[in-house]
């Protein structure tokens, strides 16, 4: 009898040990899980500090004062320069009114600066070393990259820039952008350019939305740029007018809706919206592009993942294929020579596509003299990369 118990207990004993060892590996996963989140919340912190140090420098409390408007460069002027008058349209309610010595502010949220992080991996920022940029600067170690361009560019010194350009709607997935842009560079023969483009774009990843949006970018060396308001950089002015604002779009062999884009250097690099001034990027951001600028592009880029073929560019037709109603352009392409709009000599211009069987473009010329030329450019996309 004595033996039997024996036998049982030594049984109990296994069973007992098994469960003890069990239980040591549970309590290991446990902690060693606990470990990992308490790791992932202290980062959460240091991220969630840093975000609130961002938000403090961007979200600065009011100054008393700020340049409003350029020194030299007159609105009747440039207005007087224009082929074809055209009057912005009312963007805010009626009920919204700035008081007097107050302008028109987005305020910068956390929410802003988390989709500014996932923004990084879109490469939504100035074209860099395009096809046509190789051929313009003579470029050969182009930087490989998931975006496409179509342009008609002009290298030479010139203190910015303007153009009218229709607005499009392209389908575009949340991983990728589509957008049209006048953009001024200074390639000083470094891997990295200086530059601020401004135009209209469809950045799902950004906006939340795929509807056409104003935009603005700028990028230096050393400082980091950014699109809009993301970063200390981009000084408004406007009481009426804010990037980001969401745009009509055209209507494909229907109404045209334009937009007019300039960016001028007069101190500063000043942002241009129809006959409203928004704001202007302080020169103080740039090092080689600080004084003028010496490349002027006006195109498209579209951009996706490896995974995804590229998406619509423009209107999503083939210019060659119709132009009237149907594709995207841009016309009254002008040089800021630091007094004066001028159209550049139409030999100073190069077009070019990084991808043509994707995307193409198209120079004709307006039915009177002196005949300045429009750039139709876009395609469907759709191929592969």
């Amino acid at each position: 009898m004595e033996a039997r118990f024996m036998i049982i207990l030594t049984g109990q004993s296994k069973n007992f040990i098994l469960l003890l060892l069990l239980m040591q590996m549970i309590l290991a996963l446990l902690l060693g899980r606990a470990h990992a989140v308490k790791e992932w919340k202290t980062l959460l912190e240091e991220e969630n500090l840093e975000m609130e140090a961002q938000l403090k420098v961007i979200n600065k409390p009011p100054i008393k004062s700020f340049q409003m408007r350029p020194k030299r460069i007159q609105n009747e002027m440039i207005r007087a320069k224009a082929l074809v008058k055209t009057k912005p349209p009312q963007f805010l309610p009626k009920n919204i009114r700035c008081p007097p010595g107050s302008v028109l502010i987005k305020r910068t949220k956390k929410e802003d600066l988390i989709i500014a992080k996932e923004k990084k991996a879109l490469q939504f920022n100035h074209p860099t070393r395009s096809e046509l940029q190789r051929q313009v600067v003579h470029v050969t170690d182009a930087e490989e990259n998931n975006s496409v361009a179509v342009a008609i560019g002009y290298h030479n010194q010139n203190f910015g820039a303007k153009a009218t350009m229709n607005v499009w709607n392209p389908s575009v997935s949340s991983s990728q952008y589509s957008e049209a842009s006048v953009w001024i560079e200074n390639d000083s023969s470094q891997e990295k350019i200086e530059g601020i483009t401004a135009g209209w774009a469809v950045v799902p990843n950004l906006f939340k939305n795929n509807k056409p949006r104003l935009f603005g970018y700028w990028d230096a060396i050393p400082s980091k740029g950014c699109t809009n308001y993301e970063c200390p950089g981009f000084v408004q002015v406007s009481k009426e007018i804010s990037l980001g604002i969401v745009l009509q779009s055209s209507i494909y062999n229907g109404t045209q809706e334009e937009i007019e884009i300039g960016i001028f250097k007069d101190g500063e690099w000043w942002l241009k919206f129809y006959e409203k001034f928004i704001g202007y990027w302080p020169q103080k951001l740039f090092s080689s592009m600080k004084d003028a600028s010496n490349l002027v592009f006006w195109g498209a880029q579209v951009h996706s993942p490896s995974n995804e073929p590229f998406p619509a560019m423009g209107s999503g037709h083939f210019p060659d294929n119709g132009v009237d109603g149907k594709a995207a352009y841009f016309k009254q392409m002008q040089i800021w020579d630091g007094v004066d709009l001028v159209y550049p000599e139409d030999k100073s211009l190069r077009m070019s596509t990084d991808r043509p069987e994707c995307y193409h473009y198209l120079k004709l010329y307006e039915g009177v003299a002196p005949f300045r030329p429009l750039f139709f450019y876009g395609g469907p996309g759709q191929c592969k990369h």
